[in-house]
């Protein structure tokens, strides 16, 4: 049976150097191949967990941006990989195509949905194919997306469309009965009647007034949720 690439084996799937203090990185000293091993294996620093590789390996191309203003695929590949040591007009090409853009465009390295398959095309080239039918094929989602969690990105939440359901939501603690009606007519219905309930002075009355409320933004809530959840 093959051994894993060493990335792999290191949790390293970027193939870092040994340099700066990465979080979660296994001292040297105790690092796999720190007694043993080839002068190119000790080279690369190990990680306690594959999200920390991950984390490290995303915030190096966050700060090519941020430090030095590396925008385009071609510009932060060629930083990652120099062509001294490596072939990258092929490296280039294949994360350009990953991501979905040209190797020249500006993209922002801050955005999960650029990030993400940038960081998995690296992965992959970086250690070959591995036995997963994903885009970086070592790691499923969970742990990628823990590495960029790490890393201080997550995916970008979508607008709440703009529905008779999400504007009864918002509407609900918010206005009156009248801007409820069309989407919660029978909750409306209910919130006019609570309002003798609320004004009459009756304990008994005043809590079914306030227990019908509070039916009407459980519903309400309700439907933002159903769209948070990708049911709406």
């Amino acid at each position: 049976m093959a051994q894993n690439p060493i990335g792999v084996r290191l949790n390293n799937p970027g193939n870092i150097e040994w340099g700066s203090p990465w979080q979660g990185m296994v001292p040297r000293e105790k690092s796999m191949y720190a007694k043993s091993g080839t002068k190119q294996q000790s080279r690369f620093a190990q990680f306690t967990t594959p999200a920390y590789g991950i984390r490290a390996l995303a915030r190096t191309l966050i700060t090519y941006q941020d430090k030095y203003g590396i925008r385009t695929v071609r510009a932060a590949i060629n930083r990652w990989a120099p062509p001294v040591e490596n072939v990258t007009s092929a490296y280039v090409a294949a994360v350009a195509k990953a991501v979905g853009v040209s190797p020249d465009q500006q993209i922002d390295l801050q955005s999960y949905k650029i990030l993400r398959p940038m960081v998995s095309a690296i992965i992959r080239h970086e250690n070959g194919k591995g036995p997963l039918s994903n885009a970086n094929t070592w790691y499923d989602s969970p742990t990628l997306d823990e590495g960029l969690r790490l890393a201080g990105v997550r995916p970008e939440k979508a607008a709440v469309p703009v529905t008779k359901e999400t504007i009864g939501a918002t509407a609900t603690g918010a206005v009156g009965v009248a801007q409820i009606a069309d989407v919660l007519p029978a909750v409306s219905d209910a919130l006019t009647r609570s309002e003798d309930h609320l004004s009459s002075g009756s304990i008994v009355r005043i809590v079914l007034g306030v227990a019908t409320i509070a039916f009407a933004v459980f519903i309400a809530y309700s439907q933002v949720k159903k769209h948070q959840s990708g049911a709406l």
